[in-house]
This record gives structure tokens, sequence and C-alpha cells, in this order.
């Protein structure tokens, strides 16, 4: 049974919680417009991190997280939501369209996961790293059901490898002035005013602390402290006694997957955050084509790497939100 569902009504709060979604560098890549039926996600490339990101790769990766939070606003306004990736061309804007089906009662899960969406936050700053095996699966699961894969990182051989690989990405992007320019741009510049980017309180003290997911990934200091000296500190810990360093992959590598792997991202962090986790992310490696394809030798990886995460609670709370873009500057006409 189709509903009476007029999504222009709802428009604004859709859109508010979509709006919500992480990208790479908090730089809110995307534009919707809501029709009476069905949601237009575009993929807003006016704000692509070229540098960085040359193939948009992150890009979609943010924009699938947006599409994920549409897909649950919709669920729990009592519709089964209709997801058409890509519709258009491969490479063109319009990156999602997600259309009001049959009538659907909410379960508790996806009105659980709806109620998680403005709390969720990325942690710059320590966090205590033991997540109980329960909770891991839970995440692990939340991924499967977006057609990706959640690998833990426990052996401490893979994780002394997945160490070496973000601390060399991170050197050889500290390097590049190009990609510094892209930072100086996005993280404590003049981006934050306007309600994106980075404020530079934002980073947190150390580098051990993890990257920047607002930013699909890095620790967005490029790992230094506020001294301007680099911090002794290894982001990856291969002694912990808990793996909560995960690998998010698809079994494939275009446009469509990258948007796939943007909708698991969410759904996991938002699963995350209800259990009380945070996260920060370790991307520095996926960055670079060649490290890229180590992360997925080096740790045995069933697909393509997507991002790298670490999960644990936070020791000094939960920090503010980053800035967002005023809903009008987002949703079309």
């Amino acid at each position: 049974m189709f509903v009476s569902l007029d999504l222009r009504k709802h428009a604004e709060d859709l859109v508010d919680k979509a709006r919500m979604a992480p990208s790479l560098h908090n730089a809110q890549p995307w534009t919707f417009r809501v029709r009476s039926n069905a949601v237009e996600i575009y993929a807003d490339r006016s704000r692509a991190i070229p540098v960085l990101d040359p193939d948009d790769r992150q890009l979609l990766v943010g924009v699938g997280a947006a599409v994920f939070a549409i897909r649950l606003g919709i669920s729990v306004l009592g519709a089964e939501p209709s997801l058409a990736l890509l519709p258009g061309a491969e490479h063109g804007d319009l990156a999602a369209l997600v259309t009001v089906g049959p009538e659907h009662r909410p379960t508790e899960a996806e009105t659980l996961l709806a109620e998680q969406v403005s709390s969720r936050r990325t942690i710059r700053e320590r966090m205590t790293p033991q997540v109980p095996a329960p909770v891991r699966e839970g995440l692990t699961a939340a991924a499967r059901l977006e057609a990706a894969t959640l690998s833990w990182v426990g052996d401490p051989e893979a994780r002394r490898h997945l160490a070496h690989l973000v601390a060399l990405a991170d050197r050889r992007e500290q390097a590049d002035p190009r990609i510094r320019a892209e930072l100086d741009r996005w993280v404590g510049g003049e981006a934050p005013r306007y309600g994106s980017g980075i404020p530079a309180e934002a980073p947190g003290p150390d580098a051990s602390a993890g990257g920047d997911m607002t930013a699909a990934g890095q620790d967005v200091r490029g790992g230094w402290d506020h001294g301007g000296r680099p911090h002794p500190t290894p982001a990856i810990d291969p002694t912990e006694p808990e793996p909560t360093v995960a690998v998010l992959t698809t079994g494939g590598d275009r446009p469509a997957d990258w948007l796939r792997a943007g909708q698991a991202l969410l759904r996991v962090l938002l699963t995350a955050t209800a259990d009380g986790l945070g996260a920060s992310y370790f991307n520095q490696p996926l960055e670079l084509p060649d490290l890229r394809s180590r992360v997925r030798d080096e740790l045995g990886l069933p697909g393509f790497p997507q991002l790298i995460l670490r999960f644990g609670r936070p020791v000094g709370g939960w920090p503010v939100p980053t800035p967002r873009r005023p809903v009008c500057d987002v949703l079309r006409p």
C-alpha cells in the first residue's frame, strides 16, 4: 500500500538532518531538491578538494552519507524509501534519487538511528580504546546492511603495517604544499565563518587523537601539535589490547561504490553513537594511490578500502558540532 506522503511538507526537516552527514574537511559537497514523492541528491563539485581527492572519491563518500540520512528520514516518516544511485550519467551531478515507496512502519532500530543524527560527533580528542566484541559485531552488521565490509584490524602485525602506512602517508602529505594550501582553506581559515570547514580550535591536542571525518578523514593538523612540532605519539598503537581500528571496504571501486561506502559509513557511525562511541579517521594512506593498494594487500582486505576508522569513548566528553551550512543554502527550489 502506497502512502499519500508529500515530502515537500517535510523538506526542511529532511535536509536539516542530511546536512549533518560527514564529509571531507566538512566541505558539505551536496545539494538537495525535494519533490512531492522523491528527493534528488546532487554532488556539489564547487566544493571539491581536487588535490587531496582528485577523483572525487571522498566527495562521493560524503554525498553517500547524506543519501543514507535522506533514506532514514523517509523511513521514519512512514514510507519505504526506494533508492536509485547515479540515475543519470555516472559522473553527473545527480548522485541519487530516493523515492517514496509503500507504507512502512519504522522499526525501533530506525527510530534509534534517526535520533543519533544530531548527536554524532567526530572525536578529535583522546578516546578510551576498548570496544566490546558484541558492539564490534553490531558495527560490522551495520556495514553489511549497506553492501560494505568492516574489517577489524586486530592482529598486532597488521596494526604495525597500518600504523607505518598512516605515518608514511602523513609525512608525504605534509611535504606537499598544494595539500597544505587546501588544508589552510578548510581548517581554521575562512570556511568556518560560512558554515563549513573545521574551526581552528576543533582539531584537538595531538595527532594521537586521530583524524577528522567531518573531513572524511584525516588528522586535520596533518599530525602536528599546536606548537608546530611533530607529535611523537603514534596514531595507531599496535599494542592496544582490543582492536578498535577497522577498515571499511566495498566490492567495487566505481562512483556507485563510493556512494555505497558513504551510506555504510553513516549507518555505522549512527550505530556507534547509539552505543556511546565516537570515531576518528586515519585515511591518509587511502589518499595516495600506491599506499592505498598497500593497505589492501598488507592487511589482506576483502575489497577496496574506502575508510579507516578508530572507535572509542571520548575521555573529555562530547565536542561541540562543527559548523553546518544553512538549509536554504543546500535546498534547491
